[in-house]
């Protein structure tokens, strides 16, 4: 079927990495704990914390989204619900960027395109999924 391989390797890649960020939000927001316990305050905390939350919920997201990706791959009347779980995933994405910057990050095209990336393919590849042959 058309996209279907798109939509089972982006739903892969999506799992993975995000099994992978969740370990890493996870040890971030340890992280900021143990910043805040040496500092004896939480000044300034917020925005860490925000953060790391912020990366840790997008990361449950987009395990559900690909788990949904690969169901929708043998049932292609599901594509339509990747679609929006992908829309998620980028606006998430966006949201975590537009934090980053406000916390004294620096913009990165290349950064921003490979946020972008898989999630822009797992949508390319549920619209060919759901689009009749």
């Amino acid at each position: 079927m058309k996209g279907q391989s798109f939509l089972k390797i982006t739903s892969i890649l999506m799992i993975v990495g995000g099994i992978i960020a969740v370990i890493a939000g996870v040890i971030a927001i340890l992280g900021v704990s143990a910043l805040v316990a040496i500092a004896g305050s939480a000044e300034g905390a917020g925005l860490l914390y925000a953060s790391s939350i912020i990366v840790t919920i997008a990361s449950v997201i987009e395990i559900i989204a690909g788990v949904k990706g690969l169901k929708a791959c043998k049932a292609p009347e599901l594509a339509k619900k990747c679609v929006t779980w992908g829309i998620l995933i980028v606006v998430v994405s966006i949201i975590s960027m537009v934090i980053g910057l406000i916390g004294g990050g620096k913009f990165s095209i290349t950064n921003l395109a490979l946020n972008l990336l898989v999630p822009g393919l797992y949508i390319y590849g549920a619209v060919q999924l759901k689009t009749p042959v």
